[in-house]
Parts: C-alpha cells; structure tokens; sequence
C-alpha cells in the first residue's frame, strides 16, 4: 500500500493528477508530508511553491491568492508576518464536524478541517506551513482538493532575506486588517473567504512555468 501511496504522490506532484479516490484522507496527508519531492514553478514576493497541474491562478493581491481547477476556487493566504516571528499554535481535534486533524511535520505544523453544510457542500480549510487554503467543494471532490491544496502547502518555501526587508521597510502596513489563519471558520461564509474576495486582484495571473528550481 506504501508504494502506491507514493507512486499517487508522484503522480500528483509531477505530473498534477489526481488519483487519490483509493487513498484515505490519513494517507493522502501523510504521503504529503513525508514526500521528498520539492519542486517549485510559481514565485511570490517572499515566497515561492509547487503550482499542480489542473490549477491555475484567477488573481493574487499582496499574499492572497485565488487558485481554480475545473470547478472550484481554492483562496489561499501566506501569512508572512507569523512565519517571521514564529508564532506557534495548537490546534484541538473537533469531534461535531466532517473532518479534524492536526497536520505537523519535524518543525512544521497545521490543521485540517473539513466541515459538511446541508449535507451537500464541504468547507476544506487547511492551515500548514504558515499559508491557508480554504475551498468549498461537493463530498466526491474532497480527497482531490486535499491532495491539492497539500501539493501546494507543503512546497512553500520563504525568502527569509526578502521578508525581512519587507517588514523592516514597513511595506507591510496593510497587514493591520488580514486574517487569523489559526482560527477556523464558525459558519458557511468564513471571515476569511470574504476578505480575500473583497480584495482588488491582478486578474488571470498565470504563473511563469519555466521557473522551475
């Protein structure tokens, strides 16, 4: 079971499939963390990662981000202001929704949950590595924007040089408004996800695939 885990894995990073219907929700999380697989395909100011195939960039505004496949829209935040300063966080297992689970890896850590709304559509929030995507999906579709989402949140890799400029210039003073990426969200409308769509976005942003590292 082991090897076709990985071989799914492979798969997804490489060559952005998403054959995961096999694989258990635990699974597809731990292949993720555990892969040795790093590529990046798409840089950011301060921050670059993994872009999988069947995704693309709708827009992205300072560090937020809406990603999209086929159907949904993934929004994502780096948060670059606590990676900086090293902000720990503990996340308790829920037992009234979907899905609910630490994600921590060596010196990394996060949280996935997966919160179901009339039975019908399922609220993906995964906070890891200091980023967070959330993404509304129907239950058939929930392992592949697992799979995803992980894809992307465990590539990222920060520029600790261009950070810190960043915020030794204050060029990030807007960041009084952004958003707790720890705190999950408590209704269907998450505070997070109306943030990131009341932003004024660059528009059909498509990253650069040739830079490859």
């Amino acid at each position: 079971m082991k090897k076709i885990l990985i071989c799914i894995l492979l798969c997804l990073c490489v060559s952005g499939c998403v054959i995961v219907n096999n694989s258990s929700i635990d699974e597809i999380l731990t292949d993720s963390l555990n892969s040795e697989l790093r590529f990046y395909n798409t840089t950011r100011n301060g921050y670059k990662y993994y872009l999988p195939k069947g995704l693309r960039t709708l827009g992205k505004t300072d560090y937020n981000e809406i990603l999209a496949d086929f159907k949904y829209k993934y929004y994502m935040y780096v948060d670059i202001l606590s990676y900086n300063n090293k902000i720990s966080f503990d996340y308790i297992k829920k037992s009234n929704v979907y899905y609910s689970n630490v994600i921590k890896y060596k010196d990394k850590f996060g949280y996935l949950e997966i919160k179901s709304f009339d039975n019908e559509k399922y609220l993906i929030e995964i906070m890891y590595n200091y980023a967070k995507i959330e993404v509304m999906v129907d239950k058939k579709n929930i392992k592949e924007a697992v799979a995803y989402s992980m894809s992307i949140l465990t590539s990222i890799k920060y520029n600790d040089t261009v950070i810190k400029n960043k915020l030794d210039t204050h060029v990030l003073s807007s960041y009084e408004e952004t958003v707790d990426i720890f705190k999950t969200a408590t209704n269907k409308k998450s505070n997070y996800l109306k943030y990131v769509e009341d932003k004024t976005y660059d528009k059909d942003v498509i990253p650069d695939m040739d830079l490859v590292n």
